[in-house]
């Protein structure tokens, strides 16, 4: 067991740690922020808009093209990808286009194949992060990731950097049809490591990671300022906040 330090709050009896990816180890504006451009970018061809509508279409999924930066009332990275597909899909018919949330959903999956061939120009480690990951398991800390981004892709991103021993257990959208908030897909991963609740905490960069882990009955989640929202704001959710990871102490 191990504890988990800043200046202000200290969590004891640690022996497992679960990690949201975007905007916790992974630069969610570099990575969200071509997707989101590229999923616009066919949706603009395959309806025959104007490319005038380019950075108002960016802007409902949270990204201004602008600063490139991810907003931090945007619902890319703060939702699951099935409620981001029901909001965008009701955008959409306020821009004139009917579309089904299957349908767009078939367009995500299209604009995802083409993603994942070239993601690794996009995907940027956040400073810090990744040293802190290998001191948890130095410590022989039970790690895993659970993301609302697909396994398929999360994986790629594990191997390209040389990762995949970092965490015993990856979780991600396909492996269960129910949303990260439900906090089911903690729960897989409690079990796919014979972990206890009551001695693991969940870092993520949202509300939503601490919901998801709420829901699971872990009842300790670290929010990290280094995605789209500012610590002032993560700390209404939870009161053990940080600005980056590299502020916590492992004692």
């Amino acid at each position: 067991m191990i504890s988990l330090w800043s200046q202000e709050w200290q969590l004891d009896n640690v022996d497992t740690v679960f990690f949201d990816k975007d905007g916790t180890f992974i630069d969610l504006h570099y990575f969200w922020g071509k997707m989101s451009e590229l999923r616009v970018n066919e949706i603009i061809k395959r309806y025959n808009l104007s490319t005038e509508v380019f950075s108002k279409l960016c802007l409902k999924l949270g990204y201004d093209i602008s600063s490139g930066i991810m907003l931090p009332k945007g619902i890319t990275a703060l939702y699951s990808r099935p409620i981001i597909i029901q909001i965008f899909c009701r955008d959409l018919k306020s821009f004139g286009i009917n579309i089904r949330e299957d349908e767009l959903e078939a367009i995500f999956d299209y604009v995802n194949n083409i993603f994942y061939k070239e993601m690794f120009k996009y995907t940027k480690p956040i400073d810090g992060a990744i040293s802190f990951i290998r001191k948890l398991k130095a410590k022989k800390i039970k790690t895993g990731v659970i993301t609302s981004d697909s396994k398929e892709s999360t994986m790629l991103t594990l191997n390209y950097f040389g990762w995949e021993n970092l965490f015993d257990v990856v979780i991600g959208r396909e492996s269960t049809k129910e949303t990260k908030e439900s906090g089911i897909p903690v729960k897989m991963a409690l079990e796919l490591i014979c972990s206890n609740p009551l001695n693991t905490v969940m870092i993520g960069d949202a509300p939503m990671d601490y919901i998801a882990a709420n829901n699971a009955e872990v009842q300790r989640t670290i929010l990290v300022a280094t995605g789209q929202l500012s610590r002032k704001k993560l700390a209404e959710t939870s009161p053990y906040t940080v600005n980056s990871l590299e502020e916590i102490k492992i004692l």
